[in-house]
């Protein structure tokens, strides 16, 4: 079963997606997004398997974004969908590394056969690795003993590094593992998505900058890896029910 994040900033758009691939009996999820920020940090929380993007959309458009995904996530699957047959475009997306294109309107027949095709190559993926999968159990046992310890190393890594954007993959592989195994684990053993882990650590360190230093907002929201202030100040909130600026005044 697929997870799947539709970003448009067309409210009908998402409608007419998100409706279409309801019918497929494979995705389990639909997450959207009205922009490309949002995709970005929704991208962060949920981790979807395949993201379908608009790429005019106000603010961080879907080029912008799809660069932005990719260098977090390499291996994410994401199909862009443009009003113009334009070459250039078309080069953009495959040179940062789309999966595919579709043209508006959309087909629902094409859009389909794309997302098939998509999920038979996970699919396929996941079967190669769960090869890989049985290596890492045995790497478990023989190198880490328990799942403790991974968090327990996990966590050390984090706070030594609480200034970086830091990613699944980079922290898989300090455990040899590979990135949807390390998630399992992780997840089995905290109960807490990765992303949610990370940003409980750093909001804790925020919490105490604020109260023991005058450093305006932005540079904390820099000194532990947010380069958008604005995801910084949301994250915050919704983690303590108050903006920076409230928690320090209090």
């Amino acid at each position: 079963m697929f997870s799947i994040m539709v970003a448009d900033d067309e409210q009908l758009e998402r409608r007419v997606l998100t409706s279409i691939l309801k019918k497929n009996v494979r995705v389990k999820e639909i997450i959207e997004a009205k922009n490309g920020k949002e995709a970005l940090e929704l991208n962060r929380e949920f981790n979807p398997d395949i993201i379908i993007m608009d790429i005019k959309m106000p603010g961080i458009n879907g080029i912008k974004a799809l660069e932005l995904i990719k260098n977090e996530n390499p291996n994410k699957e994401i199909i862009m969908l443009t009003a113009y047959d334009d070459f250039e475009f078309i080069h953009k997306v495959l040179v940062l590394g789309g999966s595919d294109y579709i043209i508006k309107p959309i087909k629902p027949d094409k859009l389909m056969e794309i997302v098939d095709n998509i999920m038979d190559k996970i699919e396929n993926k996941n079967i190669e690795l769960g090869v890989k999968n049985h290596s890492d159990e045995k790497t478990l046992d023989r190198n880490l003993t328990n799942e403790e310890k991974i968090v327990d190393k996990v966590s050390k890594y984090i706070d030594d590094n609480m200034d970086k954007m830091l990613k699944l993959e980079e922290l898989s592989s300090i455990c040899n593992l590979s990135p949807g195994y390390f998630s399992r684990v992780f997840k089995k053993e905290t109960g807490k998505t990765v992303i949610t882990y990370i940003n409980e650590k750093k909001v804790e360190r925020a919490k105490k900058l604020l109260k023991e230093s005058k450093d305006p907002i932005i540079n904390i929201s820099l000194d532990l890896g947010f380069d958008d202030c604005g995801y910084f100040i949301r994250v915050f909130k919704k983690i303590t029910g108050l903006t920076p600026k409230a928690f320090r005044e209090e």
